[in-house]
């Protein structure tokens, strides 16, 4: 391999400077701010770019005009800076740049006094990169009293606040040059905390390290309702709260009191509904009013903002909210992590509003409340954010169940796809470790080619290593801020990304990748060699083993964690031979040797024909499960005969089923199947996806895929618990990948694709599929059992047969 000196992006050199309004709070919490500058260039603009930064979100206008939205969220020592080609937004004479800043959180991170704080970083250069404005004390900022501060939280790490916006308290005209901002204050000037002389980034605040974007601006849409799941009417209560989600999942009746008219007309591109609240209360002997609401159907999961064109009387109240699913029919969102809901608050006339963050939902309901003049709305809109996604890989068959599994997979990876990746858009909006690296890394390759966002995300997770040299369960925010979540660690995760950076090295072929986060990888590895025991073999893990949500044995010895560790071994010692690194390739077989020569004496149950789940103080375990035996099938501690003979023990020997078996959760489906497939039982892997998430998922009206089995509980030992699980979960999304890759047989062999290994099934349906890679598409036919294949010229294909 090349050797390539410093892998990692060049700083630029900022003119500018980070800026907040003076009257906030340092360490305030869900606070919006205002930033205005005008300036006047001489002659017609050509070549301008604008560098743009906040914590820990802005919108930027240049005359009125929106250029965009940012940055990516991150945590303020990998604090990202985004990048806009200005030709066609400045003009000659006076321009004005107007700014909204989001500040979500003012959490402490790095040192005990210090705090998380909201900022603005702005600079705009000319075609010779000479700086002509930059954020500093010249610049007007001020608190933007239209959002209310201090709103509920109910949770997901990236915007975790109600949104209540009171339009009548919004400056009319304040993006625009001509607005007199001359009440305005000026901007105070961010510095260090350790030496306050300096105010240059990256010294000044808390933002140590600012790096580019690597990744394209999200793509943008709109969507229509695609229907009206039901209008109703509400006794109107006072809740002195600003958690929203009791008034919008109140119980409400068919509208007697209230108007709520030609609601359908919400579904159309023309036409407007009216509402309005009741009047019988002005009768003194009618004791309530009655709130009219309207509950629409997007027809799918979106990602989306929600915008409204109306026009009412000020000081009426639009309460908005999101939900995946209906219950029992019914919008109730008044449950732990569901009561996601905005607050809009009307001017007088027409007007539009679109929220500052997207949620994501399929049902939106609107609840008008202080409404005793009509309310007419002329459109609701959700507003598509999502990654811009080329449609490269397709999967096609005669099997109906199969490409409909197939869809709402790959549906849900789009969904977890935006300025990051993340376990589901609905509730945390997390980029959790695990469930990217095992899951939605090599979904994306499969669905889509791209390379980009897997990038992003497995550097951004090498930023979050604790000094246990683990990972950090979640990196698109500041994870050393919150709850000390280095005690709380999965470890099970960070070998996952062990595994990850290797597929996308193989699929990639980024070199400079590979040097920049292999250092990491030694470190997680290193962490682990403290746990073995005198057989090498990984004993009481301590942190949160979690494997899935499954009940698992995870203590002493622990039968899937140890083949996990096995793998990742497997996954370094590539990894280090592609290095150069022979220390740590002999170290890792070495310990591969080991490992395998004691796994089966130690963990193996003979009386019952398979692996215990774990081995405690010398004693199997009574608890055995999928992850605990086919885990080692996909890891190859087992030689082909006994892992065939595994596979028909646990799938199809009715016996071990009366015992404490347990069944793998869609996460862990990403060994199970490849491990099917690995012995020659695709015919098994196939019937699994089509009973589990045919029957379960796509039976049940599913649009994309959901977190567990089951809809609305989790199995937890023996007890069913009642939980709304999310309906747009990544980590259970598999099956796209694997009705790609797996069905083709595809094994990396030279890093970027350069040779591949293939072995396309034969199955008993007819079917056609694309492997999109960085040299072109893969593309395979399967008809009564021949095989035609196409791949690029610049690609070396073997079969796996030699």
């Amino acid at each position: 391999m090349k050797t390539q000196i410093l892998p990692h992006p060049r700083p630029r050199h900022w003119e500018a400077q980070w800026i907040w309004p003076s009257m906030a709070q340092v360490n305030e919490s869900n606070v919006y701010c205002y930033f205005r500058r005008t300036f006047d260039l001489e002659r017609e603009p050509e070549g301008y770019s604008l560098f743009v930064s906040a914590d820990r979100f802005y919108r930027v206008f240049l005359n009125g005009a929106l250029i965009g939205d940012g940055p990516p969220p991150s945590a303020p020592w990998y604090h990202y800076y985004d990048e806009y080609d200005l030709s066609n937004g400045l003009r000659k004479g006076t321009n004005c740049f107007a700014v909204i800043v989001y500040h979500v959180s003012a959490q402490p991170f790095g040192d005990a006094d210090g705090r998380g704080r909201g900022g603005l970083l702005l600079e705009v250069t000319d075609s010779r990169n000479a700086t002509v404005l930059q954020s500093d004390a010249g610049w007007r900022a001020c608190l933007a009293e239209p959002w209310l501060r201090n709103t509920y939280e109910y949770g997901n790490v990236v915007a975790p606040h109600v949104e209540c916006f009171d339009a009548r308290r919004e400056p009319e005209g304040w993006r625009e040059a001509g607005f007199d901002d001359h009440l305005w204050p000026t901007a105070h000037t961010i510095t260090s905390r350790r030496r306050p002389d300096c105010d240059a980034p990256p010294a000044a605040g808390p933002w140590s390290k600012l790096v580019p974007r690597e990744i394209p601006f999200m793509s943008s849409d709109t969507l229509r309702p695609q229907g009206v799941t039901y209008t109703e009417e509400s006794v109107d209560l006072k809740l002195n709260t600003t958690n929203l989600a009791p008034g919008l999942s109140m119980a409400g009746k068919p509208v007697k009191y209230a108007r709520c008219e030609q609601p359908e007309n919400l579904c159309k591109e023309e036409g407007a509904a009216v509402f309005q609240g009741s009047l019988e209360h002005l009768n003194l002997d009618f004791g309530s009013l009655y709130s009219p609401a309207v509950v629409l159907d997007f027809g799918r999961i979106v990602t989306a903002r929600v915008r409204l064109s109306l026009d009412g009387p000020a000081g009426a109240i639009v309460d908005i909210g999101y939900a995946e699913r209906l219950v029992d029919g019914r919008f109730n969102i008044c449950v732990d992590g569901a009561a996601i809901a905005d607050r809009y608050i009307l001017k007088d006339g027409r007007q539009v509003f679109e929220t500052f963050t997207w949620k994501a939902f399929r049902y939106l309901k609107l609840r008008f409340r202080k409404c005793p003049r009509p309310i007419n709305v002329q459109g609701v809109q959700a507003v598509i954010s999502t990654y811009p996604y080329e449609e490269r890989g397709e999967f096609h068959s005669d099997d109906e169940t199969l490409n409909g599994v197939f869809e709402i997979s790959k549906a849900t990876v789009r969904l977890c796809s935006n300025d990051f990746l993340m376990d589901t858009p609905w509730r945390e909006k997390a980029q959790w470790l695990g469930d990217n690296a095992l899951v939605t890394v090599p979904t994306i390759h499969s669905c889509f080619g791209d390379t980009a966002l897997p990038r992003k995300f497995l550097i951004q997770a090498g930023q979050h290593q604790f000094p246990t040299g683990l990972l950090a369960n979640v990196s698109n925010f500041n994870s050393q801020a919150r709850h000390k979540t280095w005690t709380k660690v999965i470890p099970d995760y960070s070998l996952w990304w062990i595994g990850a950076v290797l597929d996308q090295f193989l699929y990639a072929g980024d070199e400079g990748l590979l040097h920049r986060l292999y250092p990491q990888a030694l470190r997680i590895l290193d962490t682990h060699l403290d746990y073995l025991n005198d057989r090498m073999l990984i004993e009481n893990m301590p942190y949160w083993v979690l494997l899935d949500w499954a009940d698992v044995e995870k203590n002493g010895v622990c039968t899937a964690y140890n083949a996990i560790f096995y793998r990742a071994l497997e996954c370094l010692q590539q990894l280090a031979q592609f290095k150069g690194d022979q220390y740590t390739a002999g170290l890792t077989g070495d310990l591969r040797t080991a490992m395998k020569a004691a796994f089966h004496a130690v963990l193996f149950d003979r009386k019952r024909g398979c692996y215990a789940d774990a081995n405690i103080d010398g004693v199997l375990s009574d608890k055995i499960s999928e992850h605990g035996n086919m885990t080692p099938v996909w890891a190859g501690l087992c030689d082909q005969e006994q892992a065939r003979e595994l596979v028909s023990t646990v799938f199809e020997d009715g016996r071990i089923h009366k015992v404490a078996f347990t069944e793998a959760q869609p996460f862990y489906m990403a060994v199970v199947l490849p491990a099917l497939a690995r012995v020659g039982r695709f015919d098994l892997a196939l019937d699994l996806i089509r009973r589990r998430w045919g029957k379960r998922m796509l039976d049940a009206g599913a649009t994309s895929v959901f977190e567990t089995w089951e809809a609305n509980g989790r199995w937890t030992s023996e007890e069913f618990t009642g939980l709304l699980n999310s309906h747009s979960h990544a980590w259970s999304a598999c099956p796209a990948d694997f009705l790609i890759r797996h069905l083709l047989g595809i094994k990396i062999l030279e890093p970027g694709c350069k040779r591949i290994e293939m072995a396309p099934q034969r199955t008993d349906f007819n079917y056609q599929v694309v492997f999109p890679t960085p040299r072109g598409n893969i593309k395979v036919h399967c008809r009564e059992g021949n095989v035609n294949l196409s791949f690029p010229d610049s690609m070396a294909v073997e079969s796996s047969d030699g």
